[in-house]
């Protein structure tokens, strides 16, 4: 799939129709490709004479050629995107999006001074965030630079993650109410699944924080003169260097009470199947001293007291229920059942 943009008068960004190569026209600003076809990454290459990347070099690509500037100018910017996908081989149906599944996607950003490049494999809320705003005009910014293009993407990125760290947030507080509270934790139903929901959060939380470390690296590749070779864009990207910050603490914050919770629900699942095994451990407790008298009394011998006669039963069936009762009373009153 390819998706072309162009500014407008206005000062907005506005997709065109892409039909074949001759629609790939000098005035486009932005040519984003969403696993593209080797026909359309001809299209591009006939147009404008650039060879792009395919998706599994994307995902092979060392770290030191992650961000480069080439001989021929041209900034070459492979960066990942958190994308959450339904679970649908979950069980459970709740509205806290506890049966998301994060994956990590990288995207290759080919920045020229006319225009600029992306590839992904799928299509990305940040992407569609941002294309919503541009056409809006809702970013200060001149869509004719694509330098302003790849700034408004990734700050979108940025967004992005603060929303999927405060969905994660509201979520945890409600964890926080059932696993803590006594009186709400009568209601779940399964800890098993409590910590099948934490473990999952967790592992967003760890996306997230690579995607975070993996932006602060980008800003920070931008922010060298040779990258940009102006000092217009150095405002922002400290602002968002800034932002990048307080969210890897925010994530930092919200890993620990994660770990906090899963100690918790698994103190808790430890603690039930303790008093399983004590309330087992009682019982023969409870039988032992009958058993004892039991089998004393059906030993073959005329010598034991109380060994024949109806009275003589009466008594032993007595004594037998009042060594059964009188542990049951003891370990009542000491509450351990």
């Amino acid at each position: 799939m390819l998706e072309a943009f162009y500014a407008t008068e206005r000062g907005s960004l506005e997709d065109i129709t892409i039909n074949g190569g001759f629609d790939l026209h000098p005035e486009l600003v932005w040519v984003d490709l969403i696993a593209p076809t080797q026909e359309e990454q001809q299209w591009v290459y006939d147009a404008y004479q650039q060879n792009l990347p395919t998706l599994k070099s994307l995902e092979d690509i060392s770290s030191s050629a992650r961000f480069y500037r080439d001989d021929d100018g041209i900034l070459h910017i492979s960066t990942y995107f958190l994308t959450k996908h339904k679970n649908y081989q979950a069980d459970n149906d709740n509205d806290d999006n506890s049966n998301m599944l994060a994956t990590v996607q990288t995207v290759a950003f080919i920045l020229h001074k006319e225009r600029l490049f992306t590839l992904r494999g799928e299509k990305l809320v940040a992407f569609r965030a941002f294309r919503a705003r541009a056409r809006r005009n809702d970013y200060d910014m001149d869509y004719k630079d694509p330098v302003w293009l790849l700034m408004g993407l990734l700050e979108s990125k940025l967004d992005e993650l603060a929303d999927i760290l405060e969905d994660i947030h509201k979520d945890l507080e409600i964890y926080s109410s059932e696993v803590l509270n006594n009186r709400h934790r009568e209601q779940i139903l399964d800890l098993d699944d409590m910590i099948t929901r934490l473990a999952q959060k967790e592992d967003v939380l760890g996306k997230a924080q690579l995607c975070l470390i993996d932006l602060r690296r980008v800003l920070t590749f931008l922010s060298r003169p040779r990258a940009l070779g102006s000092h217009i864009y150095d405002a922002d990207i400290r602002e968002m260097s800034e932002d990048v910050r307080s969210l890897v603490e925010h994530d930092a914050f919200l890993f620990q009470k994660v770990r906090f919770l899963l100690d918790t629900t698994s103190g808790f699942i430890n603690t039930e199947q303790n008093d399983t095994i004590r309330r087992f451990s009682i019982l023969p407790s409870m039988l032992a001293p009958p058993m004892l008298i039991a089998s004393i009394y059906g030993m073959n011998t005329e010598s034991l007291p109380f060994a024949h006669g109806t009275t003589s039963f009466v008594v032993v069936i007595s004594i037998l229920i009042l060594f059964f009762i009188g542990p049951l009373v003891y370990f009542r009153w000491k509450k351990w059942i």
